[in-house]
């Protein structure tokens, strides 16, 4: 290997990872989606000339991992000598290691003089693929029905854009215009990319450049195995459910940490499900990889070299790991998402003991509820409104600090929900609420992060359809050393209530309007909206960490004064007592049914021991 200057090192690899999020940046200014543009759900990745990771998606994380098994499906269909200096891949086939079929991934060489130089990668969530119905297809019984597959394909070939294959895509999608701008942003930010890793080239030289590759990797290797020693030996097993269909699925993990090694074992998973939850295995892979990357890694630069001391095993055939033909279009938050919170359990069981341990967090809340409402617009064109409020789940209490407030999944770092004007703007919606639900972290001394709630309706057209598909109802996000669970997803439904008369009055509540609230199935027929039909969708809050009775007084008296934790729960719960004429901490009440409380706590466990 040659030797080069670690200073130089250190330069070229801020160069690539800045190059990235160049990359990214390219994207969000060229695409059409909110998907793209306020949520930022892509991730953009840059490899070396072997199809090495060297900069891991800046985005959101877990798709670093998918578009590195997509680079290497799309090098073993075209070989070595098949893909030329110009030409860019699609790839959108979980199979083929796409988390969904709604992922599209480009993937580009970089070629200097006709010498390989890098890959850059990058994948998004589209709208549509032509499924049976919009959006995520959870009515699907096997995956011929989730869309229009694209094993690794060219899309441009020599710098031209293959016309005929473009055109058949938006033949076949729903919504062309946001499919084919978001398409369009990725080629943008593969060609911005390439530019500049070339005048790295150009600066350095390219025999420099590879050199520096693999110092950056072996690296980052060395660290990584450095941190994985601090982790004490030992199995940490930890259980979690999906509950879909009136069935529930039982998803199991156990880690080993030995030595300089991490191996996360999922036998003892349930056999793979008749139904869209399933996970492929590079989904799966990539959550495990994204919990790895935001809670033991998050301080290195991560690539290809911090998971080579990690060994992933999925039995094939589970709901962890499908076979074909078996429907998978909910992997990416669904059976992905699951994989990710064992991930999370499991680990934060070796931090605890660690003297990492102030990194360990509760269950994160995984239960998304994302209606998809579809029709014809105000302008009579299609739309597809996918409801990314369904992913303000709330995030696990951490061991000095309570969670996150409507945070997403943990490990999305660079996600948000759309703003309720853009959304309002782009598709025929209302919302009548947004915001936090009271009493929906689970308890502890620190408390879990809020879950986050919406209400809405079809607004300006006199017929929307919805599609569901949704789970969380049973399982909630765990708490952790004494600390309590999360509180459950619902998504209700009113029918031809009274909103538009409340209007006139005043803003019309959830609670206050005429009609009886019924359950949404967790799968159902597509079913039509009209315009006095109201939706309530809550997702699940996040696990505490601690026994509640540890709370500082005063930060529950907080929680009571914002309106996270109710005057019930102050005292019923944190054994805290607020005046309700005033709102003011009484000090010397809590003082006194704390201790009430930790006498009868005491007497229960010497009763339970004798």
């Amino acid at each position: 290997m040659t030797e080069i200057d670690p200073v130089l090192v250190e330069i070229i690899q801020n160069r690539l990872t800045e190059i990235g999020r160049e990359a990214g940046t390219a994207m969000v200014r060229t695409a059409a989606s909110p998907v793209v543009i306020e949520s930022k759900d892509f991730g953009f990745n840059i490899c070396d000339h072997l199809g090495r990771t060297v900069v891991y998606s800046l985005w959101m994380p877990r798709h670093g991992t998918t578009l590195t098994f997509m680079l290497q499906s799309s090098l073993k269909r075209f070989g070595a000598g098949g893909i030329h200096p110009g030409d860019m891949v699609l790839v959108n086939n979980p199979y083929d290691g796409a988390l969904h079929v709604l992922d599209l991934a480009v993937i580009s060489p970089v070629h200097k003089d006709g010498e390989l130089v890098a890959w850059t990668a990058c994948a998004t969530h589209h709208l549509d693929m032509r499924a049976m119905r919009p959006g995520l297809c959870s009515e699907a019984t096997d995956w011929y029905q989730e869309g229009i597959v694209f094993r690794p394909i060219k899309l441009v070939e020599r710098g031209q854009l293959r016309e005929d294959l473009f055109d058949l895509i938006m033949d076949n999608v729903r919504v062309p215009l946001y499919t084919g701008l978001d398409l369009k942003s990725q080629i943008a930010a593969n060609n911005v990319a390439g530019r500049r890793i070339l005048e790295v080239v150009d600066r350095y030289g390219l025999e420099a450049v590879r050199a520096c590759y693999d110092q950056i990797i072996e690296f980052s290797e060395a660290k990584a195995r450095e941190r994985i020693r601090l982790l004490p030996p030992g199995d940490y097993e930890a259980d979690d459910y999906i509950d879909y269909d009136k069935r529930v699925h039982r998803v199991h993990c156990n880690l080993k940490v030995q030595d300089d090694t991490l191996t996360f074992d999922f036998t003892g998973t349930d056999p793979q499900a008749p139904t869209y939850v399933n996970s492929v295995l590079a989904c799966s892979v990539a959550n495990v990889h994204n919990i790895l990357a935001c809670m033991l890694y998050p301080d290195m630069a991560v690539n290809e070299g911090v998971f080579r001391p990690v060994k992933i095993t999925i039995p094939e055939g589970t709901v962890l790991n499908c076979r074909p033909p078996a429907p998978c279009s909910g992997a990416s938050t669904i059976g992905g998402w699951k994989a990710q919170a064992l991930a999370v359990s499991t680990l934060a069981q070796a931090l605890h003991r660690s003297p990492l341990s102030w990194r360990v967090t509760a269950g994160w809340g995984s239960g998304i509820v994302v209606p998809t409402i579809s029709g014809l617009g105000r302008d009579q064109r299609p739309y597809v409104c996918m409801l990314i409020d369904g992913c303000m789940q709330g995030g696990g209490a951490r061991a000095t600090k309570d969670g996150l407030n409507t945070s997403n999944i943990a490990g999305s770092t660079n996600t948000s929900v759309p703003n309720v004007e853009t959304m309002e703007q782009r598709f025929p919606v209302l919302y009548l609420k947004r915001g936090y639900v009271t009493d929906s972290a689970g308890a502890g001394k620190y408390r879990g992060g809020l879950a986050g709630e919406f209400v809405m309706k079809p607004h300006g057209v006199e017929r929307a359809q919805c599609i569901s598909g949704y789970v969380g109802r049973v399982a909630p996000p765990q708490g952790f050393a004494g600390g309590q669970p999360g509180v459950t997803s619902r998504f209700l439904l009113k029918r031809q209530t009274d909103v538009a008369a409340r209007f006139k009055a005043s803003a019309p509540t959830w609670e206050g309007l005429a009609g009886d609230a019924e359950d949404v199935p967790q799968l159902c027929p597509p079913f039509d909206l009209g315009p006095e039909d109201v939706w309530y969708v809550r997702c699940q809050g996040g696990g505490g960490y601690g026994d509640p009775l540890e709370r500082e007084p005063t930060l529950v008296h907080l929680d009571v004064v914002r309106g996270y934790v109710s005057l019930q729960a102050a005292r019923e719960v944190y054994g805290v007592v607020v005046k309700p004429s005033s709102l003011e901490l009484d000090p010397e009440g809590t003082r006194t049914l704390r201790e009430g409380r930790r006498s009868q706590g005491a007497r229960a466990t010497s009763k339970s021991a004798s």
